[in-house]
């Protein structure tokens, strides 16, 4: 169990200096769940962005002469 908490924190984010402090298992399991919760968030954001952005007419959507609704569908392929 401890060499998966220990796999579990390598993966996580660290804050500041705390990359080599030793946590325990339920501090590593709380950090774990709270930034799952934030990326979660993130992507929800995200989603909310790019439906936005696709409901705007095309005039509106011109980058340097690309558009915007085929060129994000590209980048989701």
């Amino acid at each position: 169990m401890a060499e998966l908490i220990s796999k579990l924190q390598a993966v996580l984010p660290t804050r500041g200096g705390e990359a080599n402090a030793k946590a325990s298992s339920a501090e590593v399991l709380q950090e774990a769940c709270r930034y799952i919760r934030r990326l979660h968030r993130e992507a929800d954001a995200l989603s909310e962005r790019l439906a936005e952005l696709l409901l705007l007419q095309p005039s509106d959507l011109a980058i340097n002469g690309a558009d915007v609704p085929d060129l994000i569908r590209s980048l989701l392929m």
